[in-house]
């Protein structure tokens, strides 16, 4: 399942791996990416498909790496840091949607 992230467009090619291009839409492991990154559908843990930061207009920012441990800090929607496996994969960019709330809803 792909979310639809903030300047995707119809017949865009998203790649995904370690060798994809840091392009908006690609999916590549928080590892490769460089600190400061802006992603979304971030993987919890690994494997499990992205569980973090998928809310309409979310995001995460990748903060730090440690290559020693394999470890890489995020920084998450609710501003709480976690450190999560560098192999966990996620997706670059905002998550689309975003002025959603701005809109009064009328009864």
């Amino acid at each position: 399942l792909f979310l639809a992230a903030e300047g995707m467009y119809t017949g865009q090619f998203v790649y995904c791996g370690k060798k994809a291009a840091l392009q908006i839409g690609n999916v590549l492991p928080v590892g490769v990416m460089p600190e400061g990154t802006i992603i979304c559908n971030l993987e919890e843990k690994v494997g499990d498909r992205g569980r973090l930061a998928r809310a309409s207009g979310n995001y995460a920012t990748v903060i730090a790496h440690n290559p020693d441990t394999k470890k890489s800090r995020v920084k998450l929607p609710s501003g709480s840091k976690k450190v999560i496996p560098s192999s966990n994969r996620a997706m670059v960019g905002i998550i689309s949607g975003g002025g959603r709330i701005d809109k009064p809803r009328l009864k």
